[in-house]
């Protein structure tokens, strides 16, 4: 999947989230290597971004936080479940269990 298609499609989850009634709020998108290695040094990534490149680096992938109604980093209210699997129909990649908000394509 392309860049343009990524965006169009992951466009799209947002808008289907936001008539949903849910509060979503892009977080991570494109990353450098030299950040995509800083978040893995801190283990907050399984990607190096030299020798395993991460879908951010690429322009395929984005993390979605969700907030509640009162403002506070929540969880989405019909779970992240059920966004992942309307992130498939899309031709979206699993959700990966460690990193919910995390939605990426496969290239």
């Amino acid at each position: 999947m392309t860049r343009v298609m990524f965006t169009k499609k992951i466009t799209f989850l947002l808008n289907l989230m936001e008539i949903k009634q849910e509060n979503p709020v892009i977080d991570f998108t494109k990353r450098t290597s030299s950040e995509q290695m800083r978040l893995f040094k801190l283990g907050l990534s399984k990607c190096d971004g030299i020798h395993n490149v991460s879908r951010h680096q690429i322009g395929r992938a984005m993390d979605i936080l969700f907030f509640t109604d009162e403002g506070k980093v929540g969880v989405p209210k019909l779970g992240y479940e059920y966004w992942h699997e309307e992130w498939k129909k899309l031709g979206g990649a699993e959700m990966i269990s460690w990193d919910k908000g995390h939605f990426e394509v496969e290239v």
